[in-house]
């Protein structure tokens, strides 16, 4: 399970209890993570610690408040080891990718588009 659902629950309650304005955060997610992923890749191909770094932590908590648990942790691990200045390999970037699109396919199944039933 990519998505932990009681993270999402505490996220709705925290912004007012509807459904659409959840909805509306998802879709926020869904859209920037690709971006901030791929902000990510771009700073591992330039070997840009503090760029990456930035990406990472940004990613990480769109992902904790979507309760993308596994790219959450995936993105502190990187965060933590480029402010030690170890830029994230490859193989950090395809896990990253990995998780983000587990929990996307997740969130989607569990609030698919209006008018796609």
């Amino acid at each position: 399970m990519a998505i932990d659902r009681q993270a999402l629950d505490k996220l709705r309650e925290i912004i007012g209890g509807e459904a659409a304005d959840l909805i509306e955060l998802i879709d926020s997610f869904l859209e920037e993570g690709p971006l901030l992923a791929g902000r990510l890749a771009a700073s591992q191909q330039a070997a840009d610690v503090a760029g990456a770094r930035r990406a990472a932590h940004s990613l990480k908590a769109n992902a904790r408040d979507m309760g993308a648990t596994e790219l959450a942790e995936i993105c502190a691990r990187l965060e933590a080891g480029c402010a030690t200045g170890v830029v994230p390999g490859k193989a950090d970037i395809d896990a990253v990718e990995q998780a983000f699109a587990a929990a996307a396919v997740e969130l989607r199944s569990m609030f698919p588009a209006e008018g796609s039933s």
